[in-house]
């Protein structure tokens, strides 16, 4: 037998199981549990993961419809037209419609969504929109210009594309990785970032159900730095000496404002 390489994962491994899902029952939806490689293929979810992660997703509260609280979904629906980014903006330090660094969206902790309004299933279309013109493979609602707790990725066929109110709960391991930001367009700026392989993240679906996965490898990687985007940082301040001081020039030279850029490498 031919053992086919991931086209997801690195040094051609092959697939394997490497992500954990369980996304709870909702409104008329059965609940699933799936382990998948990074590419989507899906594998069954070993008993043990489903029991712990059913756990997560027990302790974890959804958000509700826009029917339990109509005022509070009409203030979201307000302000996510207020403030979203127009797709056709352009700046010289960021894609197409993505808000770039020293905007002050971006480098402010987000705010947890309260409710899920049909403003914000617009404003996840819009985000999916533009992550994918812009080519990405993750986007932070901030760096859509809207301050709220929200996530969009190109894995799509691993979990849901959209997560609301992500929280990151357990995280084991190191794993090295290039990364690059659509808020941050800089020749020569991306680099390799050391930060967990393993992460637990909690999270409700646009269809009002909650998910918990324990990722590995690449979508551990996209859920990470799309985290620390909705804590308001940005990749490059995870970098330390000498390999931050040289992004930061090439950052400076190019007229980033580094004040909006303070180190937050791990650890400190």
């Amino acid at each position: 037998m031919t053992v086919q390489a991931c086209p997801r994962r690195r040094d051609g491994q092959s697939c394997a199981p490497i992500n954990e899902v369980v996304v709870g029952a909702g409104p008329g939806a059965a609940p699933e549990s799936y382990a998948a490689c990074s590419c989507g293929r899906r594998f069954p979810l070993p008993h043990a993961a489903r029991r712990r992660l059913g756990e997560a997703v027990a302790g974890c509260r959804a958000v509700p419809p826009a029917t339990a609280e109509p005022a509070a979904a009409r203030a979201l629906d307000s302000l996510l037209e207020r403030v979203a980014w127009p797709a056709g903006r352009a700046s010289r330090l960021s894609r197409q419609g993505v808000v770039p660094v020293g905007t002050p969206v971006l480098h402010r902790p987000t705010e947890p969504v309260t409710v899920i309004s049909s403003g914000l299933v617009r404003f996840a279309l819009h985000m999916v929109s533009v992550m994918r013109s812009a080519g990405g493979v993750g986007l932070a609602a901030n760096q859509a210009g809207a301050p709220v707790r929200v996530l969009a990725h190109d894995l799509g066929r691993v979990v849901p594309q959209m997560l609301i109110n992500p929280r990151m709960i357990r995280s084991h391991g190191t794993w090295t990785y290039g990364e690059g930001c659509l808020s941050l367009r800089v020749e020569g700026a991306a680099a390799d970032v050391v930060r967990p392989k393993v992460v637990t993240v909690v999270a409700t679906l646009l269809d009002g159900r909650v998910l918990a996965v324990r990722a590995d490898e690449v979508l551990a990687r996209v859920l990470q730095h799309e985290l620390d985007h909705l804590e308001g940082i940005a990749y490059v301040q995870r970098l330390a000496d000498a390999e931050r001081a040289a992004v930061y020039a090439l950052i400076e030279r190019a007229g980033g404002d580094l004040r909006s850029l303070p180190p937050r490498p791990y650890g400190s």
